[in-house]
């Protein structure tokens, strides 16, 4: 299982939820370095995002794949942090000056990620009432999603699955049984394209690489390097 975080999306655009250039030139660069490795795909699996769609596109498109079933699993998506942040303003939002900063300027990413951590821990601790997702319902559906993927899948396949930040970290907690107060220690790591890769069956799954972006190292351009 090649577990991948969707390419750079569009930070500080009125459209997140859309590759940038530099993300579609990653999720290309992903594609060509599987044929380079020889890397054939049993499956093709993603969320309903626009930036998973047009990642895994771009992928095969680097694998020169023209045709390609794909199975689209909305327990992939990403939660939604835009709601989650007005939840969390309700509450909190008066006293906390990394809330007050993201709203005047939202497209500062140090702070944005300053306040993403807060957010996330009392999401979590189920301390945001307002959500229209909660936790476990979230970690319910990522959870779902992986006992697809494996019930699915054969001994010896090899399943390509493009997903967001939030339900990869998710994934991997649950495959290594981490606190819920420790998967977003995960989410805030991950690189785009950044694959972390598994050996699974249908009753078991074992980590066995995290977050690699040689393809982008090889790459030797260092503005494909990014976390957004």
């Amino acid at each position: 299982l090649y577990l991948v975080r969707h390419g750079q999306a569009s930070f500080g655009s009125s459209d997140y939820d859309q590759l940038s250039e530099i993300g579609f030139k990653q999720s290309n660069v992903l594609g060509e370095f599987f044929v380079s490795r020889n890397i054939i795909f049993d499956r093709f699996v993603c969320g309903d995002m626009r930036r998973h769609r047009q990642t895994i596109s771009q992928v095969c498109e680097g694998m020169q794949l023209s045709k390609y079933n794909l199975d689209i699993l909305p327990g992939l998506n990403e939660y939604d942090f835009e709601n989650l942040f007005l939840a969390y303003g309700k509450i909190f939002g008066d006293d906390d000056d990394s809330y007050k900063k993201a709203k005047n300027n939202p497209k500062d990413k140090k702070n944005y990620y300053r306040l993403l951590r807060k957010i996330l821990n009392v999401w979590v601790s189920d301390q945001l009432p307002d959500v229209d997702e909660k936790w476990d319902v979230f970690k319910s559906r990522v959870s779902k999603s992986l006992e697809n993927i494996m019930s699915n899948s054969h001994t010896g396949s090899k399943a390509l699955v493009i997903a967001s930040g939030g339900s990869i970290s998710m994934l991997l907690g649950l495959v290594l049984q981490i606190s819920d107060e420790k998967v977003f220690d995960l989410n805030l790591q991950y690189l785009n394209t950044g694959v972390t890769h598994f050996f699974f069956n249908q009753e078991k799954i074992n980590l066995t690489g995290f977050n690699n972006i040689s393809h982008l190292i090889l790459n030797d351009d260092e503005r494909l390097i990014t976390y957004g």
